[in-house]
């Protein structure tokens, strides 16, 4: 979300009149012997990331299933995959190039901070699959985020509220910037900690995209007294920000919404050292002996080096895998005797109850996670340790901490419920 954050002000005020191409239950981009599916990501334009990791992650998923002979017979004929350069119309027009064009059954492989085309793919009941990171990924049942389609930056779970409980941070500094998916991610945050007992001593929500220059939030900071700081700035705002505060000698816990990236890591593993970060996912830094507990991620890695052994893993390559996982596993509920239809899928995804990517993800019930979280919260803690992604406060076996979602109003000591499978590990 916060890699996004910088460019969600370009979708203001963007949509085309709506288009209608299809009834809802067609094959399209069926035939006796494959299933044609198309993807979009922002590759291009002014966005200080690389989204082509998701094309990887589904490919590589799809490449292991063709090689295994399909399903039911049927390869996945991944044709093509879109650029919309970080632009809200082209996002919408890249859609209708792959629908109405291309005549594809799906679209799997979705990672845009400018998601305008969600209503022209709710419109026209097309089954969409991406990384979801913006509230547009909540307002249809054929659209299926990675780890769960809502998204509500104004109430988060109560994650930030117990770091700051486990590092003993009483003062938390919160920094933004001033548009929409960031400033309200942290006064969510915000929001959290204050309920919790946790005092915000400073927050800056109005920085201006992109950061050149953090020193004076550093200067406030160190004068607030705040133990620890919440950042929900993309990476290069993150590294401003640890920049500026090893320049005030000010050595406090950073809590970053992006940087688990191993390329990263790689890049500023000194200014990193000690940051904790939230994934909703297993982590791919998991230490080798314990991938026994994750056959979703052992299977990731292996598949990954096969076919991609050039790419790290990454956040948007496992977001692509997991789509890909989740589009095979409905196929294969609809049953081998039948021709698959749009409908017939978005119905076999949304009957889908626990679905976890085979130990990948916390336990997804499909037809509740379009519009609500809950009941429970599974995320896991990483803090970087000695240049290393190192899993934290898990609650044994599993490398998951889990919340009751939403947390008992009174409590103000959050407390993990052990987690249970179907969640990963336990």
């Amino acid at each position: 979300m916060a890699i996004l954050a910088g460019l969600a002000v370009l979708a203001a005020g963007c949509g085309n009149a709506p288009t209608t191409v299809s009834n809802a239950g067609n094959s399209n981009g069926v035939s006796d012997n494959s299933i044609t599916v198309g993807g979009i990501a922002s590759l291009s334009g002014p966005i200080p990331a690389d989204f082509s990791g998701i094309f990887d992650g589904a490919q590589a998923y799809f490449d292991m299933v063709n090689a295994a002979g399909g399903v039911y017979g049927r390869k996945i004929d991944y044709a093509d995959k879109l650029d919309d350069a970080s632009d809200p119309t082209q996002d919408e027009q890249q859609a209708k190039v792959l629908v109405e064009d291309d005549d594809v059954f799906a679209i799997v492989g979705v990672a845009t901070p400018v998601f305008t085309a969600a209503q022209y793919l709710v419109q026209n009941d097309v089954p969409t699959f991406g990384y979801a990171i913006s509230p547009s990924w909540s307002i249809g049942d054929n659209l299926f985020g990675a780890e769960g389609s809502y998204v509500d930056f104004l109430n988060p779970g109560p994650e930030p509220a117990f770091a700051a409980q486990q590092v003993r941070a009483k003062k938390v500094a919160v920094l933004a910037y001033g548009v929409t998916e960031s400033s309200e991610a942290c006064q969510g945050f915000s929001s959290v900690l204050e309920r919790y007992g946790v005092d915000v001593v400073y927050s800056d929500l109005s920085i201006t995209p992109p950061a050149f220059d953090l020193a004076s939030e550093a200067i406030r900071i160190a004068s607030s007294g705040a133990q620890m700081v919440v950042s929900c700035m993309d990476l290069a705002g993150n590294v401003l920000l640890a920049q500026a505060l090893k320049q005030q000698q000010l050595h406090v816990a950073q809590y970053w919404l992006d940087g688990y990236d191993l390329s990263d890591l790689h890049q500023y593993a000194s200014l990193m050292n000690g940051v904790y970060f939230l994934v909703p996912h297993t982590p791919f830094s998991l230490p080798p002996g314990q991938l026994h507990r994750y056959p979703g991620m052992a299977l990731y890695l292996k598949e990954m080096a096969q076919y991609f052994p050039a790419d790290m893993p990454d956040e948007a390559s496992i977001a692509g895998w997991i789509n890909a996982d989740l589009f095979v596993t409905g196929l294969e509920k609809l049953g081998p005797h039948t021709t698959p239809t749009r409908e017939g899928l978005i119905s076999a995804i949304n009957s889908l109850v626990g679905f976890t990517a085979d130990g990948l993800v916390s336990p997804i019930t499909w037809r509740d996670e379009h519009d609500a979280n809950g009941p429970y919260d599974c995320n896991v803690y990483i803090q970087v340790r000695d240049g290393r992604f190192v899993p934290v406060y898990g609650s044994k076996p599993s490398v998951f901490t889990c919340f009751r979602f939403p947390e008992p109003a009174a409590t103000k000591t959050l407390t993990p419920i052990p987690p249970t499978p179907p969640v990963p590990g336990a």
